[in-house]
């Protein structure tokens, strides 16, 4: 995976490279454009110029054969043959001909046979002064030109001079080290040229571009200046291609003067101009890679610190500083901003985990110092909800535990007195036994044992009327036990409700966390706390239900024994009352005294079982109370552990209640 900085240089560098590349090849295809312009606009201005010269070197040949028509001493009458020869051979040898020669109206000449089919005759013969292109030499067959002009009465005086004393009129014309000139008849043949075969054997490029399309563009030039065009083209000889300028010549032959240069020497300073030009352009280019290399790094170091800085958040880092990128531009705000973010988050992150920390252990007066922002609002909003609720709901279940042992002393006060009375009750019937066990031997006394059976029995009421008393107390007390340990469990339920609430607002900050990608593991994190301590919650309230529900029970018992105790004093009560009234009728009917005396045995040992069984259930009674009483304080030791906003003094509500 390519890094910002890597894609930026890169980028920069292509883009600064295809400019380059776009400057640099318009930039020489321009002067490309403008040297071949220029190059053929000096090519045509160098043939205008060269042609002053040709046209005056065949204005020279010209006007020596015209002064040699003209001369007065041929036109003398009665000159001979011989005469004639003479002047013309010793001015020929002057001017550089060969010889010069006369013919008459029909062609013929003393020294040539007849010239009446060559062109130069003709020429001459219409009143023209005209070259001939180059032809063998009737002498000696080298290659000469024939120069003619009128010599009146239809005769034409014309002259021979050399193929190289005729070429020098172009021997002179160098263009550069390969630039030469050449001339070309009417009928596009070479007649003079640098290379003398050439002109000796004249090609038809015409005729070899039908065979050759190599020769084509020499075949348009020779096209051109057949059609009588003054110009350029280009043309490919001896395998090099040229530029060639041809201009037409003065004098009725219809000759071109062609100047021809190879394009590479034309093209010698545009190659080195093009070559200065693509290593400026490569200096560039190299240049302008090292300073995008230079500020790439500049412009991309915040970035990548930040990007950097941003991996580690998502890591659940929020201690390291970033530093920020100097400036106002967008990449020093993305870095402020971001620093600002992490300074922001780790505010919030540390807030909860210091509020949860004091919750941990037991604090519930922690409450949130920092001021939140945004969406971060209704965090700190749930936040502060959590701990009053939880506050409300312990306060609630401390005052319920400070009733539960408060009532709880008061079944074992309760307890404690029936099983007193139950145990005087026991000696009260022992008593009452042991004087039975005596009647039967103190008959004579009975009026006297049942004034005292009587005194006895009325004392036993009042003690079975006092301990029934105290047993619809215990029945009240045990009651009251009852309806707290419902209220208890109510709380403990609302504690449930709100640790599912605080589970499932932990579940939605975990969602949103998720869906926050990387940069929301931090609240992951939270959430997870919170829906530990949610679950922390859920089981001390489940441990505090079991505990209640045993005390429940415990109290669901003693109040079953409470009631089979009250039974048993209303029988006693009952059994008490007949007592009385058996006593009553052995003072009345002392007959009746024995069977009486074995009914109250009878009696008395029921009342003995009875007060047994009292005995037991008042034992267990008290037992079932000091046992809820434990429970109870154990319950008050777990409130008191936690702190909350409104605790108030044990101490204190001990003194309240």
């Amino acid at each position: 995976m390519k890094s910002l900085k890597t894609k930026l240089r890169v980028f920069i560098t292509i883009l600064v490279l295809v400019t380059n590349i776009l400057a640099t090849g318009i930039t020489c295809w321009l002067y490309y454009r403008n040297s071949v312009s220029q190059n053929e606009q000096d090519a045509s201005q160098l043939a205008a110029a060269y042609k002053l010269v040709v046209d005056s070197g065949m204005s020279g040949y010209r006007s020596k054969v015209e002064t040699m028509a003209r001369n007065s001493r041929l036109n003398q009458p009665g000159l001979s043959e011989s005469e004639t020869q003479g002047i013309l051979s010793l001015t020929a040898r002057s001017d550089g001909f060969n010889y010069y020669a006369i013919a008459d109206s029909k062609g013929n000449t003393g020294k040539d046979g007849n010239i009446a089919q060559e062109e130069f005759f003709q020429e001459a013969a219409g009143g023209n002064t005209f070259i001939g292109s180059p032809q063998k030499s009737k002498q000696d067959g080298s290659l000469v030109l024939m120069i003619a002009t009128p010599f009146g009465d239809g005769k034409v005086l014309y002259g021979e001079i050399s193929y190289d004393e005729f070429s020098r009129i172009i021997s002179n014309i160098k263009v550069g080290d390969e630039g030469y000139a050449f001339l070309v008849d009417q009928h596009t043949k070479t007649v003079v040229h640098p290379t003398k075969s050439a002109a000796e054997n004249p090609v038809d490029y015409f005729a070899l571009a039908k065979k050759d399309k190599s020769y084509q563009p020499i075949a348009n030039v020779f096209q051109q200046i057949k059609d009588k065009k003054t110009g350029t083209g280009y043309s490919v000889y001896n395998g090099v291609k040229r530029l060639v300028a041809f201009i037409p010549l003065a004098g009725a032959e219809g000759w071109y003067l062609a100047v021809t240069t190879p394009v590479s020497q034309l093209m010698a300073n545009l190659y080195n101009t093009l070559v200065i030009n693509v290593v400026i352009g490569i200096l560039i280019q190299i240049a302008a890679t090292i300073i995008t290399m230079i500020f790439a790094g500049k412009i991309t170091k915040p970035i990548v610190d930040a990007t950097g800085r941003i991996e580690l958040l998502a890591q659940g880092d929020l201690a390291t500083d970033l530093v920020v990128a100097r400036g106002r531009d967008e990449v020093a705000r993305l870095t402020k901003a971001l620093d600002n973010t992490i300074r922001g988050l780790r505010t919030y992150i540390n807030d909860i985990s210091g509020v949860l920390q004091r919750v941990s252990e037991n604090d519930l007066t922690a409450e949130s110092t920092v001021a939140y922002q945004g969406d971060f609002v209704p965090m700190q909003q749930a936040l502060t909800r959590i701990l009053e609720s939880l506050n409300q709901t312990f306060i609630g279940i401390t005052q319920a535990a400070l009733q539960v042992h408060s009532g709880s002393e008061e079944v074992a006060l309760g307890a404690q007195n029936l099983a007193q009375n139950s145990a005087e009750q026991a000696g009260t019937v022992e008593q009452l036994t042991n004087s039975l066990k005596n009647v039967s031997e103190h008959v004579r006394n009975n009026a006297d044992h049942a004034l005292a059976m009587e005194k006895l029995s009325n004392e036993t009421l009042g003690f079975v009327n006092k301990g029934s008393g105290q047993m619809e107390e215990m029945l009240q007390s045990m009651k009251d036990i009852n309806s707290s340990s419902a209220q208890i469990m109510d709380i403990i339920k609302v504690i449930n409700d709100i640790a599912a609430q605080t589970n499932i607002l932990a579940l939605n900050a975990a969602v949103e966390a998720a869906r926050a990608g990387e940069a929301g593991k931090g609240f992951a994190v939270v959430a997870d706390e919170v829906r530990s301590l949610a679950s922390k919650s859920a089981q001390a309230a489940e441990s505090t239900t079991s505990l209640i529900q045993n005390s429940i029970d415990s109290v669901k018992k003693g109040m079953t024994i409470a009631d089979q105790t009250a039974q048993s004093l209303k029988e006693i009560v009952e059994k008490t009352n007949s007592v009385n009234e058996l006593i009553q009728r052995i003072t009345d009917a002392s007959k009746e005294q024995a069977r009486a005396v074995e009914e109250l045995d009878s009696g008395m040992s029921q009342i003995s079982s009875v007060t047994q069984t009292n005995s037991a259930t008042a034992e267990e009674s008290a037992a079932a109370s000091e046992q809820l009483t434990s429970q109870s304080e154990m319950l008050k030791e777990l409130m008191e552990k936690f702190k909350t906003r409104e605790q108030k003094d044990p101490a204190d509500q001990d003194a309240s209640d």
